[in-house]
C-alpha cells in the first residue's frame, strides 16, 4: 500500500507526534507558518504554545525535558532573527545536558546564495545551521524531501540517547510545502535500547578501592538524576558509609535526598564548610555523572575543595571525554549512572559486609560539620530577616516536598544551590552550567506543562525578571497555576557585590539608578497586572509566608514580590571556597 501524500511540514510534525512529542513552542513567521499549519490538524495530540520570544520558547522546551527526563518538546522559529534568538537556549540546554528539538525555517533551496530577505550569504550560503553547530548536539539542513525520514530519526535519537542535548533541523520553505509520499518512521526500530553497562574489570578495581577507603566520598552530578539512579546511589552510600555531595551544575540537587544523614551539601565557591572540608579530606572520591566545573572545584586550587591527588578518584560517566578531563583518574568507568552504580553496588556487596558507619570517625566528623553549618545558617537567617537565605528557609517550609523550583543566574541561583533542601530528583532546575539570566520563568512554564499536578515556582531576581516578564502573558493564556517568586534587590546585585569585593568598591552599571543618581524602581504590580497575572507584595518574613500560601491556593499565575536586603554583605551569603575572577586590583 502506497504511503499517504502529505506536505514536508506535515511529515515533520506527524513524525514528532509518533516520537511522543506533545508540545511545540514557537512564534509563527513566513519561514515556518507551514509547520504551524500542519500542527493545527494534530491537536490535541500536538499542542502549540504561542511564546513571545524564541529564546524563552527554547527555555520552556528545556524545562519540559528536565522535568520529565524522557520525552523532549519541540521549538519552531521562522528564518533569520527568530532562529538566531535560539542561540542562548541551545547553549543553556547543551551545557546542562538537556534536550529539545528545534525546527527552524529557512529560505527556499532554489534561492540559496541570492541574498534574499533574511539570508546571510556573503561568506557561505544559508549557513545558519553550521553557525549553531557549536551549541547543539546535532544539526541537519534538509535540502531534499527524501532526507526527511533519516533526519527525523537521527534528530530524535541524538537528542535523547546517551548524554542528551538539543538538536537543530533547518527546514527550507519549499521542502515544507512539497508533497511527499514517505512512510512515517517507526522510532522504536531506531532507538538504542537498554543502558550502557560498565567494564566489569574496572568495576572490580573501583569496588576494591572504595572498600579500602577510610574517608570515602561520593560526588554526584546531573547524570544521577538523568538516569534515575537515586535508589542505587542511596544504597551504595549507606553500604559504604560514604558522605554524598552534589555539583553546582546539571540539576544534581535531589539526586541524593538532602534530608539524609549522609548528605554533605555541595562543594566549591559558594559551597559549605561541610562539603569543602569533607571533599578535601577524602582519601577516595567516587564521582558519578559530573564534569568537575570551576564552581564545584573552587577553580581547581589544590586543597580548597579537592586534593586530587593524593585523593584517589573514581570517575563514572556516560561521556568518556569527561573522564580524566580536569583531574587525574585512578579508575575511569564509562557507563550510564544507574547501570554503573548497580554493578558497583553488587561488586561491593560480594566483597565485604555492610559498614557500620555510625560509629566511624568519618561519620562523626560529618556530624560535627553539619551541626556547625546548621548554626551558621541559623545565624545568617536571624541576622538578616529579609535576606535571601531566610527566604529560602521560608519557601522550603511552605512549598510541598515534591514542588519544582526553577532558577536563573545571579544571587538566587547561588544561594538556593547552597541552601535549598531538595528531597527528590528533578525538583531543582537551574541554568547552572551556562548560568543564563531569564531562564527560570520560561523553564517553569515548561516544567508545569510536563507535570501539571506538581507545584512549580520560578525564582527570579528583579534584573532577570525584567528580561523575561513578557512570558507571564503566556502563563496567563495557558491559565496555568504558577508561582513566580521575585526577589527584588533593585539591581544586578551579585555583580555589584563582586565590584565591592574585587574592584575596590568601584560601582558602575550594577544598581538601577536615574541619570541624576537617584534610585530607579519598577512598579512590578502594574507590570504583572498588565499581563493579567495576580500580584502579592511581601516586605517582611511573615507577609512572605502568607503570600506564598495565598499564591499556592490561587491556581493562577501569581507574582510574589519580596523586597530583599541589598546592603553588602547582607545581600548575599557566606562563601567557603574560591572562584577565579581576574581583577586589575589584585
Amino acid at each position: 500500500m502506497e504511503p499517504s501524500q502529505r506536505t514536508g511540514a506535515q511529515y515533520v510534525v506527524e513524525s514528532l507526534r509518533k516520537a511522543g512529542v506533545k508540545y511545540i513552542f514557537g512564534i509563527p513567521g513566513h519561514g515556518n507558518v507551514s509547520i504551524f499549519d500542519a500542527a493545527r490538524d494534530l491537536a490535541p495530540d500536538i499542542n502549540v504554545v504561542q511564546v513571545k520570544h524564541e529564546q524563552w520558547g527554547g527555555h520552556m522546551a528545556d524545562g519540559y525535558f528536565r522535568a520529565n527526563r524522557k520525552i523532549p518538546a519541540a521549538v519552531t522559529t521562522s528564518v533569520g532573527p527568530g532562529a538566531t534568538n535560539l542561540a542562548t537556549a541551545f547553549a543553556t540546554a547543551y551545557v546542562d545536558s538537556s534536550a529539545f528539538i528545534a525546527i527552524t525555517g529557512q529560505i527556499q533551496t532554489y534561492l540559496f546564495g541570492m541574498g534574499i530577505f533574511q539570508e546571510i550569504e556573503r561568506q557561505h550560503w544559508v549557513d545558519y545551521w553550521n553557525s549553531m553547530d557549536h551549541l547543539v548536539k546535532g544539526s541537519w539542513q534538509v535540502t531534499t524531501d527524501r532526507q526527511l525520514p533519516k533526519v527525523m530519526v537521527d534528530a530524535v535519537r541524538t537528542a535523547i540517547s546517551g548524554r542528551p542535548g538539543p538538536v537543530l533541523i533547518d527546514l527550507p520553505m519549499d521542502i515544507q510545502v512539497d508533497k511527499v509520499a514517505l512512510e512515517l518512521p517507526d522510532f522504536s526500530l531506531h532507538m538504542a535500547a537498554g543502558r550502557v553497562r560498565p567494564d566489569p574489570e574496572s568495576v572490580g578495581r573501583a569496588a576494591d578501592l572504595l572498600l579500602s577507603a577510610q574517608r570515602p566520598v561520593i560526588l554526584i552530578g546531573g547524570g544521577v538524576v538523568m538516569s534515575g539512579a537515586t535508589k542505587e546511589l542511596v544504597d551504595l552510600a549507606e553500604y559504604l558509609g560514604a558522605p554524598v555531595v552534589c555539583s553546582f551544575r546539571g540539576d544534581s540537587k535531589g539526586g541524593f535526598p538532602e534530608d539524609h544523614e549522609l548528605y554533605a551539601f555541595h562543594p566549591g565557591n559558594v559551597g559549605t564548610a561541610v562539603s569543602n572540608e569533607i571533599t578535601k579530606g577524602a582519601d577516595v572520591i567516587l564521582a558519578v555523572g559530573t564534569t568537575f566545573s570551576d564552581e564545584t572545584t573552587s577553580s581547581y586550587v589544590p586543597g580548597v575543595t579537592f586534593s586530587i591527588p593524593p585523593t584517589k578518584l573514581i570517575h563514572l560517566d556516560i561521556d568518556a571525554r569527561e573522564i580524566g578531563k580536569n583531574y587525574p583518574t585512578t579508575v575511569g568507568i564509562v557507563a550510564d549512572a544507574r547501570a554503573g552504580l548497580q554493578d558497583l553496588l553488587s561488586a561491593v556487596m560480594s566483597r565485604a559486609e555492610k559498614k557500620r558507619y555510625h560509629d566511624s570517625p568519618w561519620f562523626g566528623r560529618l556530624k560535627e560539620l553539619r551541626t556547625t553549618w546548621a548554626e551558621d545558617l541559623r545565624k545568617l537567617r536571624s541576622d538578616v530577616p529579609m535576606g535571601i537565605p531566610n527566604l529560602v528557609a521560608i519557601m522550603r517550609e511552605r512549598l510541598p516536598k515534591d514542588a519544582i523550583i526553577t532558577l536563573s543566574a545571579g544571587l538566587p541561583q547561588e544561594i538556593f544551590s547552597q541552601q535549598w533542601v531538595a528531597y527528590r530528583p528533578g525538583t531543582f532546575i537551574s541554568s547552572g552550567g551556562f548560568s543564563t539570566m531569564g531562564f527560570a520563568l520560561p523553564a517553569a512554564i515548561g516544567a508545569k506543562l510536563a507535570l501539571p499536578k506538581t507545584s512549580v515556582a520560578a525564582v527570579e531576581g528583579d534584573g532577570s525578571f525584567m528580561m523575561n516578564s513578557v512570558e507571564l502573558s503566556t502563563a496567563v493564556q495557558l491559565q496555568m497555576p504558577l508561582v513566580v517568586v521575585l526577589l527584588n534587590n533593585r539591581g544586578w546585585v551579585s555583580i555589584r557585590d563582586l565590584q565591592i569585593r574585587s574592584f575596590k568598591n568601584r560601582l558602575i552599571g550594577t544598581e538601577f539608578r536615574m541619570a541624576d543618581g537617584s534610585e530607579y524602581s519598577i512598579d512590578f504590580e502594574k507590570l504583572t497586572k498588565a499581563y493579567g497575572a495576580e500580584y502579592i507584595r511581601a516586605a517582611d518574613p511573615e507577609s512572605f509566608r502568607k503570600a506564598l500560601d495565598e499564591a499556592l491556593a490561587m491556581h493562577v499565575p501569581v507574582v510574589v514580590e519580596a523586597v530583599v536586603e541589598r546592603a553588602f554583605p547582607k545581600s548575599g551569603t557566606k562563601s567557603f571556597g574560591f572562584w577565579d575572577i581576574p581583577s586589575p586590583y589584585g
